[in-house]
């Protein structure tokens, strides 16, 4: 589904990435970024939220490049960004960026909350009374204060597998109350996940994670407590963000926006251009009908959230001229939809193509999560556009340089 739309509104990416890969500038197994792209697609999602009034963390995981951070954080004393981990947090503290949120979808484990805080964060989510205690006590020993989110979540919410989490809304205010009385942290605002729906790809629709939100502000605001955050993410576009803006959101956090690969996207022609690949390499075929292509970098949130409606294709081709014809079908990673928990290889059916030769790149498009490969790479291309395609550097999945490859 995504592959089409990058197919259509972006096709030299996908000729650069193979075009890179056959020469061998770059490794199977890597996101390949856009990085002028990327710039643009910031500039309009920074312009969209400020004619709304809302302050933007930028959700780079799906990323996780260092050179791609520079063109979206363009100023290091704001703190802009929103980390799914400590790794993430380490990895952008190190390098001189500001931490705006951290915990919001991962929990800070309790011996690495010293780590954070000495970064300063802008605000730290908790879910419990008991993760809000570690924190004050930390940061008792560290003579500072910190802000905090309650992650709450109603009886109607949803909840992603494995994302489950938050302060039941039942017992907001009993929580809360504790938590005030806690000496070196103070609770701010709310949040949750996801504010806006995955699923209805015709408009955006807010969540009942959305109104519980509101909900809960307006309560801990009758308690007397400073809330100045509502914090709503989830599926944020140029699209969304005029509904968040409209219906009382202080702060939204853009992750595939920045990539142009929201599920929005798939139905609207939005502003923000698909800007992320991934590439493999066929390594062998078997049994006349399947080619296995290196792994490491697969991603299946996309067929959990649309269900029926997402459809894996895949281009596959040595030459970058004709590639945008030889498509086949993504099965999965292995035959048959049999469960695997390692991906080892991506699975191709040869559906209507030709053939599939060992060594034809394969390019992908669902909307990988660099943080969540077990070990992709990311590759950085600028002028794509413009029809001279250069690269700017190879990362591993920790955002190391790769020395062998420019």
């Amino acid at each position: 589904m995504f592959l089409e739309s990058i197919k259509r509104r972006n096709p030299g990416l996908i000729q650069a990435a193979v075009a890179l890969h056959q020469s061998g500038l770059i490794p199977a197994n890597t996101i390949v970024l856009d990085a002028d792209a990327i710039e643009r697609n910031v500039e309009i999602l920074r312009s969209a939220a400020n004619r709304f009034g809302l302050r933007v963390y930028f959700m780079l995981k799906q990323i996780r490049n260092p050179q791609v951070f520079a063109f979206i954080l363009t100023r290091r004393d704001r703190k802009e960004t929103v980390c799914v981990d400590t790794q993430d947090a380490k990895m952008l503290w190190e390098r001189g960026y500001g931490i705006g949120h951290v915990g919001h979808l991962v929990q800070i484990p309790k011996g690495e909350i010293r780590d954070v805080l000495l970064m300063r964060p802008e605000v730290v989510t908790v879910f419990s009374l008991e993760k809000a205690r570690q924190v004050s006590a930390v940061a008792r020993e560290l003579e500072t204060s910190q802000d905090l989110l309650l992650r709450v979540r109603g009886e109607e919410d949803i909840q992603f597998p494995s994302m489950e989490g938050g302060i039941p809304e039942h017992e907001l205010e009993q929580t809360a109350q504790e938590i005030s009385r806690l000496e070196h942290v103070q609770i701010v605002g709310v949040t949750s996940f996801p504010a806006l729906s995955y699923s209805n790809l015709d408009h955006p629709e807010l969540t009942p994670n959305f109104y519980t939100l509101l909900r809960s502000a307006k309560r801990l605001k009758a308690m007397g407590l400073p809330i100045a955050q509502i914090n709503a993410p989830g599926n944020t576009s140029s699209l969304s963000i005029e509904v968040y803006g409209r219906e009382g959101a202080t702060h939204i956090e853009p992750g595939h926006g920045i990539t142009g690969t929201t599920p929005l996207s798939l139905r609207h022609e939005l502003p923000e251009t698909p800007a992320m690949v991934y590439v493999s390499e066929v390594l062998h075929v078997y049994d006349h009908r399947y080619a296995y292509v290196a792994g490491g970098g697969f991603y299946w949130e996309d067929r959990m959230i649309l269900g029926d409606k997402f459809r894996n294709s895949v281009l596959v081709g040595h030459d970058a001229d004709s590639v945008l014809d030889g498509a086949a079908v993504f099965a999965g990673c292995a035959p048959h939809d049999q469960k695997i928990l390692i991906d080892y290889h991506g699975v191709l059916e040869f559906g209507t193509k030709r053939a599939i030769d060992v060594g034809d790149t394969a390019v992908f498009g669902f909307r990988t999560q660099a943080f969540a490969t077990r070990c992709a790479h990311t590759a950085v291309v600028r002028g794509i556009h413009v029809g001279e395609p250069t690269l700017l550097g190879v990362y591993d999945h920790c955002g190391h340089r790769l020395r062998r490859w420019p």
